[in-house]
């Protein structure tokens, strides 16, 4: 008897040490599933002629409102009191400037940590913007398409990462990437934006029109 109730006590002690490592579990990958919050940031172009500064209007994301509300200002540098040249209502954690001589910058803007399980048409992945207009955007959906997986553990499609309420299409995020190359006698710079998705394509967009390449 004294055998049988120290195997039912230790029984008892097992299935509440898996009842605490689980809930420990949950309580870890919950944390990692929160949003970083928005904060005020300036990114310059790769010649440092230019800048972006991005401010939010939150910093956190309100529920239920389009993402990423707030403000990027353009900026040239100059000799004494930098100028601004260019304004667009909206705000980014991740984006990239690149300006030359006698043209508007060019200004690459990448989409949040989207929430949800699945691509979405409304659901920014990448945009490039150029004389304050819009000029190239793909949205999750373009970036993932709409193939349903065999199986997945959060999100039914195939090529979308996804957490407890969040989800990403790109596995490597987008960067700038400079390509030189040797025409003749001269050197010449060529930019980029390089990203690779959940299913493993290489993307590359030209740095200038945002189309693929």
């Amino acid at each position: 008897m004294n055998i049988i109730r120290k195997r039912r006590n230790m029984s008892t002690m097992g299935r509440a040490l898996l009842i605490a490592l689980a809930g420990l579990l949950f309580a870890g990958s919950a944390a990692a599933d929160q949003e970083a919050s928005n904060y005020p940031h300036v990114v310059a172009s790769p010649s440092g002629r230019c800048y972006a500064k991005s401010v939010p209007r939150h910093l956190y994301d309100p529920q239920g409102e389009p993402r990423q509300r707030g403000r990027t200002e353009i900026y040239r540098v100059a000799d004494a009191e930098d100028v601004l040249v260019r304004h667009y209502d909206w705000f980014s954690q991740v984006l990239f400037v690149r300006c030359q001589p006698g043209s508007e910058a060019v200004v690459v803007r990448v989409g949040p940590w989207q929430r949800g399980h699945y691509p979405r048409a409304d659901h920014l992945a990448i945009a490039f913007y150029q004389g304050g207009r819009l000029i190239k955007g793909y949205s999750t959906l373009d970036i993932a398409g709409d193939q349903m997986a065999e199986e997945g553990a959060f999100s039914n499609y195939r090529n979308v990462s996804a957490s407890m309420s969040h989800y990403s299409v790109f596995t490597l995020w987008p960067e700038w990437t400079r390509i030189t190359e040797n025409v003749g006698s001269t050197f010449t710079d060529d930019w980029v934006i390089k990203a690779t998705t959940v299913d493993g394509r290489a993307l590359v967009f030209d740095g200038a029109t945002g189309e693929p390449r």
